[in-house]
């Protein structure tokens, strides 16, 4: 598999691309910097969420506010992303090492958000939402499948400890950032133990984000 490959147009700067597939545990020394693909990754991270919910938007003009963020979730959580990252095989170009289970479930997800972020540094927004609706949502991204996929995390954490006879619950805290703005933070605990932990800009978020990864984690263990 070649980066080349990957794209509808020539890559005019292949150096963004190699980075895009370099991740942490692979990191690089360059001037006294350390070279990895997370900066990206936070980049194609916007980009994608951008291009998911304008095509969203247009998509279901019956749709309120609420249901749209919650088909978004669907598309861009960590499972979906993954799976696109390796129905486009980016799993054969990426650099890594391996530490558990669980990181394996994500990094080719994380890939692809880096690999995006690169695309949109290389060739602008628009050649980057070409790239969804000419390639991806027509080849990799199985929308009505995936929109049909449960993923109120909330509620299936409290199923699920409802069936094994454990008792959880959500710690919800808000602070101010820098900028002052205000970030929820919630922690998702059984008895004396964390079991994951999320931030969001709303309490609702904060609490889906440490639910979806309590779940993940739970069940990349088995």
């Amino acid at each position: 598999m070649q980066i080349k490959k990957l794209l509808p147009f020539p890559p005019r700067n292949i150096t963004l691309y190699q980075i895009a597939f370099i991740t942490r545990s692979q990191s690089l020394p360059s001037s006294g910097k350390i070279i990895n693909n997370e900066r990206l990754e936070f980049l194609g991270d916007t980009v994608i969420n951008t291009i998911i919910s304008e095509h969203l938007y247009r998509l279901f003009p019956e749709k309120n506010e609420g249901e749209l963020s919650k088909f978004r979730s669907r598309i861009v959580n960590g499972s979906s992303l993954n799976d696109i990252a390796l129905k486009l095989k980016l799993d054969q170009l990426v650099q890594y090492t391996f530490h558990s289970e669980n990181q394996y479930k994500h990094i080719f997800g994380d890939v692809f958000e880096a690999f995006i972020g690169a695309l949109f540094l290389d060739h602008g927004y628009k050649k980057t939402q070409q790239y969804f609706h000419q390639i991806l949502f027509k080849k990799y991204i199985d929308l009505p499948d995936i929109l049909k996929t449960e993923t109120d995390f909330k509620s299936m954490m409290l199923n699920w400890a409802q069936k094994n006879h454990k008792k959880i619950f959500f710690a919800t805290t808000e602070n101010y950032n820098a900028k002052g703005i205000i970030i929820f933070r919630s922690l998702l605990q059984t008895n004396n133990s964390i079991l994951s932990e999320g931030t969001g800009n709303s309490k609702k978020e904060a609490e889906q984000k440490a639910a979806q990864k309590a779940w993940e984690e739970i069940h990349a263990a088995g």
